[in-house]
């Protein structure tokens, strides 16, 4: 069992209304709202039953404490995995966080055989949080109990691969410790996102500011989540951002016959990049650049957030 057997089943676990332009795009139309998926991701590989965050909370708790929320026909995740899925909690061996905050991981204490392996950085700002990110990882001093209270973290510190197939990286910027995950399958490599990126749109342009990325706009380091979406870039395949929901529900399992593939790293005349190309063991898989004739077209394809709001 292992590569070829894999698949990743999308989880949604409810909706928040996010802002276009403070959170989803850095200077997209802020005052504009869309309600954004939380997704968290099961993943068999024939021989581990594995999760990747964890979700969303009830809806009262949501709401009361951060994001007007809706669950609308969504489930908790450990709900889910057993109501339509058929997986009982207790199957699940381990809990891959791609960071702390409040909506990637409830619930978390329903898998009572799971590992739960969480980037070192977020564990420690979880246990002490710098003030401005108190509700964000629900802070007792704000009278909120974190989901993870009593829960004992396996700490990753550096790019590894934590189970056959399944490679944490880190990927800071939109936290402090954030680590994307990339899930090796017989299509090609499917990266987890977490927040590194709320929706596919992230990867592409912005034209009016030439920017290579249209980056989010929800960070504690702007210069290192840059960095991050070209890492990516660089290394996926197929993107399953945890907030975007067109890339989640193109199946309900992944990999799939026709599942449209990444170009990565590819050059666009007119759109730099920043940090250094790939690294000469992985430069094969770089596409080529697109012709300057096609960059035109292609921008003017491109969706427009100001057209994403509810």
């Amino acid at each position: 069992m292992g590569i070829n057997e894999t698949r990743i089943h999308p989880i949604n676990t409810g909706w928040l209304h996010g802002d276009l332009g403070t959170y989803i795009f850095w200077k997209g139309p802020a005052g504009k709202k869309k309600w954004q998926p939380v997704y968290c991701h099961y993943v068999d590989t024939g021989t581990h039953k594995i999760l990747i965050d964890t979700g969303l909370p009830d809806q009262e708790r949501a709401s009361k404490y951060h994001h007007n929320c809706e669950k609308r026909d969504c489930l908790q995740v450990h709900e889910h995995l057993e109501q339509r899925l058929g997986i009982h909690p207790d199957a699940i061996d381990a809990i891959v966080f791609t960071h702390l905050h409040w909506d990637h991981v409830q619930n978390m204490k329903e898998f009572k055989n799971a590992r739960y392996i969480a980037p070192k950085a977020e564990i420690e700002m979880a246990y002490n949080p710098l003030p401005l990110y108190y509700r964000t990882y629900e802070s007792g001093l704000l009278g909120i109990e974190p989901a993870y209270t009593g829960c004992a973290f396996e700490a990753v510190d550096k790019e590894c691969e934590v189970l056959p197939g399944i490679t944490m990286f880190p990927t800071p910027g939109h936290s402090v410790g954030h680590m994307a995950v990339t899930v090796a399958t017989a299509m090609g490599d499917i990266v987890v996102c977490g927040d590194a990126i709320f929706e596919e749109r992230n990867l592409d342009p912005n034209p009016a500011e030439k920017w290579r990325f249209w980056v989010p706009a929800r960070f504690v380091n702007s210069y290192e989540g840059w960095k991050s979406v070209e890492e990516l870039d660089k290394r996926a395949d197929y993107v399953l951002p945890c907030h975007d929901y067109d890339a989640n529900v193109r199946s309900m399992v992944f990999p799939y016959e026709g599942m449209p593939l990444r170009k990565r790293r590819q050059v666009i005349p007119g759109y730099q990049f920043y940090f250094a190309d790939m690294p000469g063991d992985t430069a094969q898989k770089s596409a080529p650049a697109m012709p300057a004739d096609e960059v035109e077209a292609y921008i003017n394809n491109l969706a427009d957030p100001e057209q994403m709001a509810d």
